[in-house]
Order: structure tokens, then C-alpha cells, then sequence
């Protein structure tokens, strides 16, 4: 009987990004997901879009999400998202605030840390 590997040879990344746009209408977290899917799309075509993303914290007000990609996607998706121009014909930005292969490091930023 041969041994099986119980380890992950994937590494993922995380990105804390923001949407900015022009209008302040409200945008659902499906939308938002489905938005960059299609930025994907866009540069990528099909097989681009077939990145596996997770929405793992998303705030309506803020248009800020929390997002997670495999590491060999990473490229792909900080690109589409740095070349996406519009949200339905709306002008619009995508920010990214922190990224890192550690989704316990975008809760700290080692710039606004008080020392006490």
C-alpha cells in the first residue's frame, strides 16, 4: 500500500481591497464578486474567470472586501483589477490596501501600530 501526501501543495494569497467609484449607490457582496470575476473575464477571457475567489469579509459602506485566491492566481487577478476601468459603465477604481500570503497579517499594519 502506498503512502499518501496529506499536505497542499497550493499556497494561497489574500488582499484587502476597496472599490471606489463615482457613485454612491449600495453594492451587495455577490455583485462585487461577480464584478471581479469579470474584470477577470476581461483581460483573461474564460479560462481567467475560472480562478477559484473567495469573498471572505465584505463591508456594503466601505465597498471593502477581504478577498482569497490561490498563489498561482495572484498575478492574474491583481492585474485585472488594477486595469478594471468601469462598474457598469460607472468609472470606477480598485484599491488594494494590504495583500499577503498570511491571512493574519492584513489585521495588523505594522505602519499605524501604537506601541504602548
Amino acid at each position: 500500500m502506498e503512502a499518501e501526501n496529506n499536505y497542499s501543495t497550493s499556497c494561497e494569497c489574500a488582499f484587502d481591497e476597496e472599490l471606489s467609484r463615482k457613485q454612491a449607490d449600495t453594492i451587495t457582496a455577490a455583485y462585487f464578486k461577480n464584478h471581479v470575476l469579470g474584470a477577470l473575464r476581461t483581460l483573461f477571457g474564460g479560462i481567467g474567470s475560472s480562478v477559484d475567489i473567495d469573498v471572505l469579509k465584505y463591508d456594503e459602506d466601505s465597498c471593502r472586501a477581504i478577498l482569497r485566491c490561490p498563489a498561482t492566481s495572484y498575478v492574474k487577478l491583481r492585474s485585472s483589477l488594477t486595469l478594471c476601468g468601469d462598474y457598469s459603465g460607472i468609472p470606477c477604481a480598485y484599491r488594494v490596501r494590504n495583500a499577503s500570503p498570511c491571512l493574519l497579517s492584513l489585521l495588523g499594519d505594522s505602519r499605524t501600530y501604537q506601541h504602548n
